[in-house]
């Protein structure tokens, strides 16, 4: 006896069975009338299903305004958005240079005769130095967890404040060099 023979012996699994049939079969065509009626039969359950939810004014799940924002969350789409703040910038910087008169280091000087005040240099290299410290650090504490330590949940808030406060002394010490 076939595996998915014997499979679709169990309700459950039936009934999903028959529902991937009909969402993957024959480009989603019904074949035949037990087809359209099974169709029919999920459609009702579909609408059935939004109706409830909408007469007991449940919000769509998963829904923001049901979680607490937590330090983890937050590291995590930290971590993945200075990924993606970085690749982008690269992406930009590399295509803006190569479409540019000028070369890095004639950009360089021009920022530097703007007489931009001292604040508003520290405070955007800061900004831009900070997805880069940022990423390392936690991509280090990230290497930790591969060899299975650091999960237990006060563990990860200390690590996850220790590496939120470094990024940021590491990033300010690095937006306070000066090189011209």
């Amino acid at each position: 006896m076939p595996v998915l023979s014997r499979l679709t012996t169990i309700p459950s699994i039936r009934l999903l069975a028959s529902r991937l049939t009909i969402s993957t079969g024959k480009v989603g065509a019904a074949t035949n009338s037990t087809d359209v009626e099974r169709r029919k039969k999920i459609d009702e359950e579909r609408r059935q299903f939004w109706l409830k939810n909408a007469q007991l004014k449940r919000p769509l799940s998963p829904h923001l305004s049901i979680y607490q924002i937590q330090l983890t969350s937050v590291l995590s789409i930290t971590h993945r958005g200075s990924g993606i703040a970085m690749s982008m910038a690269m992406w930009t910087l590399g295509c803006g240079l190569l479409v540019s008169p000028y070369d890095f280091p004639q950009l360089v000087d021009m920022v530097k005769h703007l007489a931009l005040p001292t604040a508003l240099l520290f405070a955007g290299k800061t900004v831009l130095a900070f997805p880069l410290c940022y990423h390392y650090i936690n991509g280090i504490r990230h290497l930790a967890w591969d060899t299975g330590r650091g999960f237990d949940l006060s563990t990860l808030y200390k690590t996850g404040y220790f590496v939120f406060t470094l990024a940021v002394l590491v990033s300010a010490g690095f937006a306070s060099m000066t090189y011209w």
